[in-house]
């Protein structure tokens, strides 16, 4: 057990608890919330891009986490790396960042963990939504794309929220459905504010 969870680099992740995962995943998202995804073959199979999701649970990174297949990299609230829990979301691809602050050496540490080739997942509301609905873009997303220029992949989450709305700490079973959209390309001149928010656009899109 030490052996996995020795020190680990922000955004890296140990096989073995990643595979372990996985399973846990198959079990619990199956059968307590009867998982539905939609749109399969928009997965890459290979290459470096960035996921686009709506956040509005807890469960939200662990679904993306297991519908991918391979590790990624996510940002967490630095509040949640504690004890054994947090050293274990560590070792699966936790970067953990200030809730009151957010630093450019968070942002180096994402483009970073791009750089090596692992895929990220960033939510562009840059937090969960208190109510399940739709909270305004923020330009953070929109810096990364710019100085990496990868695509983004647009998921939309369904059903999360009644799942385990925040404040909540049990899970409540019930639908889940996962749509994944088309990669997206973003060149020319757009502000990091436009392109948040058209990424935003398509996960909403999704929605109706």
């Amino acid at each position: 057990m030490k052996k996995l969870l020795k020190e680990f680099a922000p955004g890296e992740s140990n096989r073995i608890l990643w595979m372990a995962a996985k399973i846990l995943g198959f079990f619990v998202f199956k059968l307590f919330f009867h998982l539905e995804v939609v749109g399969k073959e928009n997965m890459p199979s290979k290459g470096r891009f960035i996921i686009a999701a709506n956040h509005a649970s807890y469960l939200d990174p662990p679904l993306i986490g297991y519908i991918c297949p391979r590790p990624i990299a996510y940002f967490t609230k630095q509040e949640q790396i504690k004890g054994f829990f947090g050293a274990l979301i560590r070792r699966l691809g936790a970067i953990p960042v200030s809730r009151t602050s957010k630093t450019t050496s968070d942002i180096k540490s994402a483009i970073s963990v791009l750089q090596k080739g692992k895929s990220l997942l960033i939510f562009p509301e840059g937090t969960r939504s208190r109510t399940g609905k739709f909270l305004p873009a923020r330009p953070g997303i929109g810096f990364i794309i710019h100085k990496t220029g990868l695509p983004v992949l647009p998921i939309f989450i369904k059903g999360s929220f009644r799942a385990m709305p925040p404040g909540k700490n049990f899970i409540r079973p019930g639908k889940i459905i996962i749509k994944i959209g088309k990669l997206c390309y973003y060149h020319g001149q757009f502000t990091y504010q436009q392109i948040a928010q058209d990424v935003m656009n398509k996960i909403i899109e999704m929605s109706k």
